[in-house]
């Protein structure tokens, strides 16, 4: 094969691996009952499974979450995206980040809220479910 054929061919074909190795998964849990101010409670770990395929070699591009909140929302709740290296502040129900930017896609994720404040809550926060969203190349 001539050089011409070769150059040509390797143009055609590198979208194609880079393609490839592009993907996302998903992952939702039940989520928490806040009943205390001034401790941190943490969802259940958010990661994907064997079946959604992800290498360890993928890395994280942007990350969407959401969570919803039964009842009244109380100024005072701070919500957290973590993982083992970092973690991101996170504002209102839904959104995304870079903030994990670069980091292994097989990493676990975990929702951490915190109520401002001291004692019991008068009434109780209770986070119906957290979803995550997470795509990688």
């Amino acid at each position: 094969m001539n050089v011409k054929r070769l150059s040509a061919l390797l143009l055609v074909l590198a979208p194609l691996t880079v393609y490839a190795a592009q993907g996302g998964w998903n992952a939702s849990k039940s989520g928490v009952m806040l009943t205390y101010r001034g401790q941190l409670f943490n969802s259940s770990p958010l990661a994907p499974t064997p079946a959604q395929g992800v290498k360890t070699d993928n890395v994280i591009t942007v990350v969407y979450w959401r969570y919803t909140v039964d009842g009244v929302y109380d100024p005072g709740l701070r919500v957290k995206l973590c993982t083992v290296q970092r973690c991101a502040e996170i504002e209102g129900g839904s959104g995304q980040t870079q903030a994990f930017r670069g980091l292994p896609a097989t990493s676990e994720f975990r929702f951490t809220y915190f109520l401002e404040g001291k004692g019991c809550v008068y009434r109780p926060i209770d986070i119906r479910q957290v979803e995550i969203a997470v795509n990688y190349e």
